[in-house]
């Protein structure tokens, strides 16, 4: 039966805090719905303030609900501290939110936003009735499915009589703590507020040791406790408690031996319990603690009111006790004999076994396989780590299900019989983990894994076994753009699975990777074959993922023939058809070409719709680390920056975290440092540019591009053409992505070359080549050059007319090309060429030119905060002795209005109707217009006004494109 806890003491100094989340809770009781994060140390009484807020709550009626996140040995059931707290809002009518098909099954594949939404709904519901408090508690123990379940509710609340509160023990944050980015994005989130607790004053202190202790405590005992607690409540009152049994005259100076000195204190039997509650976890439940210690109810009860009484557990409200902190669990858990643990942990083992058996819910397999593990039993260990992985990955969390495969996989060879143990095989398991390290974001673990699996085949093994081993091999090295090797495993998995009807689904899968190959590989005949061979079979057989599959690689293929409609058409019916039929990984890849075929076009503001449709449906989906969800981010951030939308591509990078994959770090990394290069910020760009990543297979060369930025701004051009130069010429260039970014490397390192005042000619026409051989036997997404590709060529070639003194003329024309080109949305590119412009045209005397040019570049930089850039421009300005501040040039607003009339083809007489003027009018402001101007012709007007941004609706001072980075896996 449940012991209860003694009267606590009262709340001590933590008014400010109370009040705090009173005035939240209040707002929400109003329908301002809002979260709290309670943050402190351990041991400094987040437990003990949340637990006053709850006390008062439940006084005022509300529903509280409080769900706890635990961990044991590292482990713990995805959505944990939900399944506890929701459990009072269930109904024996309603379903589980947390039931799911196992994998494989239908419905497996089921986006989590169902779940989260169900989860919002019922809450919202709830909260309609009376207000609603959710307490999560230790948050930093929390899984990932939880931590992003808590992030959606709080994106999502907003008028509902619902406050969340959650505590963080700040002192378990290290640098790479999974919960610091969630903390990070939560933060920026308008409903979300911060209460930190601070340790308590010397004041505070002595009020409350009188209280704990229950009679006045010495002034010099105060001081000494104080500051051996530094002002920890818990540290505090643990030296009390230890010092009132004796222990005064030499109180331990450390914690640990505090915390044990009180556990050696209490009966031996009691003792006993404890220690055995300390295996169980931080919480233990009722029924699991009688079963591992075999006590009668009465004695438990009896030990159990001791170490309660003591202070040393806590019941936790429900079935079970909590020790009071986790330092004293750790201690108590770190001083056991090694083969008392093991014991411990055995009997802990076969408790939780019997009550799965018997359908009793008491411990997850995650819980059960770290028991195993720690009482040596490796048989067991190996079936309860599947199971968990079962588990999490029918939770929609594949990366927890890849740590739980993982750490089984070395248990195999130690298990007699582990097939038979398990019901699986060696090369199962791998195969699995294979898919699920791709699912997590962790493309060259999955290759190394299948590539593992394929030593453990049978050379006799029956063809659908070696089929599927084969086509999971061709598929993972893939993911890896190794293509060469993916091609001879498709091959493979046909041959092995050719005539045999079991092995259909595992050819039809290899037969749509080798088109994919075939494509990256430029063999676009061979692709179409294995397109159509992959179509028939899967029409055959009614395999709707590998078709979706082969419907974007055509896609590709149209996409080269020029026919984008149709390519446009076969991506959005290969979306459809995958989400309809569970494959969302084909349907990210689906999405993925969509948006960035958009991008390519130069059709900026369509890419990002997509773009941000797409990275919220992956997010949602479980997918933002697999294979495209990794690529969606990167060219969100890119798109942002290209766009001029600095502050959001700065936004998306740090909403990525510490915990995401490598991959995502390095592409949207790049791209952070480029906003911040442009921004002037060199330090932060360099320090966040790590040397690795100039060495990446997918990100190297806009890494490249990005620390010659720093370099240039930070007035090394030598140095930032030395890098520029070797990435263009390390890598073989005439495939897409790369000859893309290789146009722009070209045209980067000729105008750094021109800053470093270079007089080496030939080097300049080595890379002048370079990028003329690039652009023409590249192989663009579409076929041909599109905005970006062409833009960065018209500027390789305007840099090569500045590197070796050409002209004046010629120079001004060659930079009106580029400004031209860079119209189509690339916002700092395009301040960047009116900036080169603007020079040339003063340089050619033509100041009437350069002035409405300098002024759109300066708006522009302005706006952007593009600091390095805005000082060039302002040193323009002096030497043409501008002294107005940015604006729409030297035209006043009725000449910006007959320009724009004039840009539209009307005549003088159509200008006066339309503006309410007499033609000789309209007349007067054409004249004064092309002197401004310096146009000869109202054409010639026209002309300069696109280039310089004076026509309304084009893209001037932030308008909003072939990949610069050149991400196009197709």
């Amino acid at each position: 039966m449940p012991v209860h806890q003694p009267p606590a003491t009262d709340l001590v100094g933590r008014a400010v805090e109370l009040d705090a989340l009173q005035a939240a809770l209040g707002a929400a009781r109003g329908g301002r719905a809002a979260g709290v994060l309670v943050e402190a140390d351990a041991g400094v009484g987040k437990s003990r303030l949340v637990a006053e807020l709850v006390q008062r709550a439940r006084a005022a009626g509300d529903l509280v609900l409080v769900g706890h996140c635990a961990s044991a040995g590292g482990e713990a059931l995805p959505y944990l501290p939900f399944v506890e707290a929701l459990e009072p809002l269930r109904t024996p009518q309603a379903p589980s939110w947390w039931a799911a098909a196992r994998p494989g099954e239908a419905g497996a594949d089921l986006s989590q936003l169902q779940l989260f939404d169900a989860v919002a709904v019922a809450l919202a519901t709830a909260a309609r009735e009376r207000p609603v408090l959710l307490v999560l508690e230790d948050l930093h123990w929390a899984d990932g499915a939880s931590r992003d379940l808590l992030t959606y509710l709080l994106r999502r609340v907003r008028e509902e009589r619902l406050l969340v509160v959650a505590t963080v023990r700040t002192d378990d944050l290290h640098r790479r703590h999974p919960l610091r980015p969630v903390l990070a994005e939560l933060g920026r989130l308008p409903v979300v507020h911060r209460v930190v607790l601070e340790p308590f004053s010397a004041e505070e202190m002595t009020h409350f040791l009188r209280a704990l202790a229950g009679r006045d405590v010495s002034a010099a005992t105060v001081r000494r406790i104080h500051a051996r607690a530094e002002g920890n409540a818990y540290y505090a009152g643990e030296l009390l408690m230890a010092g009132g049994r004796g222990g005064a005259a030499a109180l331990p100076t450390a914690l640990a031996d505090v915390v044990l000195a009180r556990v050696e204190a209490l009966p031996a039997g009691t003792a006993g319990v404890v220690r055995a509650a300390a295996v169980g976890g931080r919480r233990v439940r009722h029924d699991l603690l009688r079963t591992a210690t075999g006590l009668p109810d009465d004695e438990l009860e009896r030990h159990l009111r001791d170490a309660v009484a003591l202070r040393v557990l806590d019941p936790d409200g429900g079935d079970g006790y909590a020790f009071r902190h986790a330092l004293l669990h750790e201690a108590v858990y770190g001083d056991l004999l090694p083969g008392e643990r093991v014991r411990l942990h055995a009997a802990y083992a076969q408790a939780v076994r019997t009550a799965r058996a018997q359908g009793r819910w008491v411990a997850s397999a995650a819980e059960l396989a770290h028991h195993a593990r720690q009482s040596h039993d490796l048989a067991g260990a190996l079936v309860a780590g599947i199971a968990a992985a079962d588990e999490a990955e029918g939770l929609r969390a594949p990366a927890q299900a890849w740590r739980h495969v993982e750490e089984v996989l070395p248990l195999w060879s130690a298990v007699p019989d582990a097939a038979g143990v398990t019901g699986t095989t060696r090369l199962e398991l791998l195969l699995r983990a294979s898919r699920l390290a791709s699912l997590a974001g962790d493309p060259g673990r999955s290759a190394l894994l299948a590539l593992s699996a394929l030593d453990v085949l049978a050379p006799d093994a029956p063809a659908p076994v070696a089929a599927e081993a084969h086509r999971r091999c061709a598929t993972a090295l893939w993911g890896c753009d190794r293509w060469e090797e993916a091609l001879a495993h498709a091959h493979r998995a046909q041959e092995a699975g050719a005539g045999e009807p079991a092995a259909a689904h595992a050819v039809c899968w290899a037969l749509a990777v080798a088109a994919r190959c075939h494509f990256e590989l430029d063999a676009f005949e061979a692709a179409r074959r294995a397109c159509g061979a992959a179509l028939e079979l899967a029409s055959r057989h009614g395999f709707a993922g590998a078709e979706a599959d082969v419907l974007i690689t055509l896609g590709g293929l149209d996409n080269l023939d020029g026919a984008l409609e149709d390519a446009d058409a076969l991506f959005t019916r290969a979306a459809a058809a995958a989400e309809q039929a569970g494959h969302l990984g084909t349907a990210l890849r689906a999405r993925y070409n969509r948006a960035v075929d958009r991008y390519d076009r130069g059709d900026l503001a369509g890419a990002a719709r997509l773009l941000d449709e797409s990275c919220a449906w992956a997010a949602a989906a479980g997918l933002s680390w697999a294979p495209y969800g990794l690529q969606l981010l990167t060219l969100q951030a890119t798109a942002a920056f290209v766009a001029g939308e600095f502050d959001r591509a700065l936004e998306l990078a740090r909403a990525l975290g510490p915990q995401a994959p490598h991959a995502a770090t390095v592409g949207v990394g790049v791209v952070a440092a480029q906003v911040l290069a442009a921004r002037g910020a060199l330090e932060e760009a360099q320090a966040l540019l790590e040397p690795a990543w100039r060495d990446d297979v997918e990100e190297g060369l806009s890494a490249a591009a990005a620390q010659a930025e720093v370099l240039r701004w930070r007035g090394e051009p030598a140095a930032a053409a030395t890098v520029l130069v070797e990435a263009l010429f390390s890598f073989p260039g005439i495939e897409h992505p790369a000859h893309l970014a290789g146009l722009r490397l070209g045209a980067q390192a000729l105008g750094a070359l021109a800053d470093a005042g270079s007089r080496d000619t030939a080097l300049a026409e080595r890379v002048s080549a370079r990028v003329e051989e690039l652009a023409a036997t590249g192989q663009p997404r579409a076929g041909a050059l599109g905005p970006e590709g062409r833009a960065w060529l018209a500027t390789a070639r305007a840099e090569r007319c500045r590197l070796l003194g050409s002209p004046a003329a010629q120079q001004v024309q060659a930079w009106r090309e580029v400004v031209e080109a860079f119209s189509y949305g690339d916002a700092y590119a395009l301040a960047r060429a009116r900036w080169r412009l603007a020079e040339a045209c003063t340089a050619a005397g033509a100041r009437e030119e350069a002035l409405p040019v300098l002024d759109a570049a300066r708006r522009t930089a302005a706006a952007l905060r593009a600091a390095p850039l805005a000082a060039a421009l302002e040193e323009l300005a002096r030497r043409l002795r501008v002294d107005a501040p940015p604006g729409r040039g030297p035209l006043t607003a009725r000449e910006l209005q007959v320009l724009d009339l004039l840009a539209a083809g009307l005549t003088n007489r159509a200008v006066g109707e339309r503006l309410f003027m007499a033609e000789k009018t309209a007349s007067v402001h054409v004249s004064r217009i092309l002197a401004k101007l310096g146009a000869s012709s109202r054409a010639e007007a026209v002309s300069i006004g696109l280039r310089s941004g004076l026509l309304a609706g084009v893209p001037g001072a932030l308008p909003g494109g072939e990949d610069p980075a050149g991400r196009a896996r197709r």
